[in-house]
């Protein structure tokens, strides 16, 4: 999945409201989750969320808990 760079007028609105909070669409949702769960576990989202749901990850282990917490933003 590519990687959605934010716009400008997207940065510069959170320079002006640092707090302000921004919703993700579930497909940026997930593209993120499959983008940390490569970088951290070295698998897919896809992987890492039936993996997950199987109880076949250490939950544990300080990296599956990291990834674990973008699931929700990767489901509906």
């Amino acid at each position: 999945m590519a990687s959605q760079v934010p716009s400008q007028s997207t940065i510069r609105r959170a320079e002006r409201e640092p707090f302000a909070i921004e919703r993700i669409s579930r497909r940026e949702g997930s593209a993120l989750l499959d983008r940390q769960a490569r970088k951290y576990l070295g698998m897919s989202g896809d992987a890492f969320r039936q993996q997950y749901r199987a109880g076949t990850l250490d939950s544990e282990d300080s990296r599956v808990i990291r990834v674990s917490f973008l699931l929700p933003l990767a489901e509906n």
